[in-house]
């Protein structure tokens, strides 16, 4: 006869050392900790912004004011009014659209052409040592280059003209890097090579695949890119002779002088300066931040 084996008893349930209850009062303190955090950052950076709005329209008298005035009383359109009358801020406020604009379009369309070229032809000859030249003029202070490139410019008869200031910016190693590390991680070979066996050439494939999958990375670029053109000032006094072809940040830095600094025209010229620049970030934020976090949770 077998004798039967004693039987262990049973282990009762482990109690979780924390109740749930009291680990989503937690959860929730913790998310409002995070809120009170963000809210606080989200005043601290916003607060610049707010205090240019409303000092563009105030009176000398009120942008001086100790304790200072939080909201003019009553709204003054003096600043725009003098600043209109003493510059010339609509002619500035075009010519910086179209050079902008003129940026962001070649920067784009080069920087996304080079990028596939990197990303997707990596059997092409001299690739790697053609990659790490372009990385390694991320070294490489703007500074050393600005008097060999106005030479350039002078040679070319493109100093004072757009050109001058769209042409020598519009390709950079940054958005080279860019659109090709976005490429190469969101475009898959076998979409590419589904294309080439449907007949379609190589930049049909560029125009038609890769670039409506890269946009979010198109629209982070494109952002930064106006951002750095918008706000160019040392380039535009080298290659800019005329007020016909001033820019908006030239027309307000000449508005100061050795004798009076007038800010209350300074504040009204940073704020129609400043409101292209948040607009086009409202309208393409969605995309901006698409093209920001790529990458950043592995899938």
């Amino acid at each position: 006869m077998i004798a039967e084996r004693p039987t262990k008893p049973a282990t009762e349930p482990l109690t979780p050392a924390v109740s749930t209850p009291t680990r989503r009062g937690r959860i929730r303190v913790e998310r409002a900790l995070a809120y009170v955090g963000l809210t606080l950052c989200a005043a601290i950076f916003i607060f610049p912004l707010f205090w240019l709005l409303v000092s563009a329209f105030k009176t000398p008298s009120q942008i001086f004011a100790n304790p200072p005035v939080w909201m003019p009383h009553p709204l003054s359109t003096g600043n725009f009014t003098e600043l209109w009358r003493e510059a010339n801020p609509l002619r500035a406020f075009v010519n910086s659209v179209i050079i902008s604009a003129g940026s962001v379009f070649l920067t784009l369309f080069l920087c996304s052409l080079a990028g596939y070229a990197f990303a997707k032809f990596p059997e092409a000859p001299g690739h790697k040592w053609l990659y790490g030249f372009v990385l390694g003029t991320m070294m490489i202070p703007s500074a050393v280059t600005l008097i060999p490139s106005f030479l350039v410019l002078v040679k070319l008869h493109w100093v004072n003209t757009y050109l001058a200031m769209i042409v020598p910016g519009a390709v950079g190693a940054f958005g080279i890097f860019w659109m090709r590390q976005y490429i190469a991680a969101h475009v898959p070979d076998d979409l590419i090579a589904a294309a080439r066996i449907d007949g379609c050439d190589e930049f049909g494939i560029f125009l038609r695949v890769v670039l409506p999958i890269v946009r979010p990375a198109l629209a982070a670029l494109g952002i930064m890119q106006l951002i750095g053109s918008w706000n160019n000032l040392m380039w535009a006094f080298v290659v800019l002779r005329t007020k016909d072809m001033f820019t908006l940040p030239i027309v307000i830095y000449l508005l100061q002088g050795e004798m009076r600094t007038p800010y209350g025209m300074l504040m009204a010229g940073g704020l129609l300066t400043t409101l292209p620049l948040v607009i086009a970030f409202l309208i393409f934020q969605k995309q901006f931040i698409a093209g920001i976090t790529a990458g950043a949770v592995k899938e």
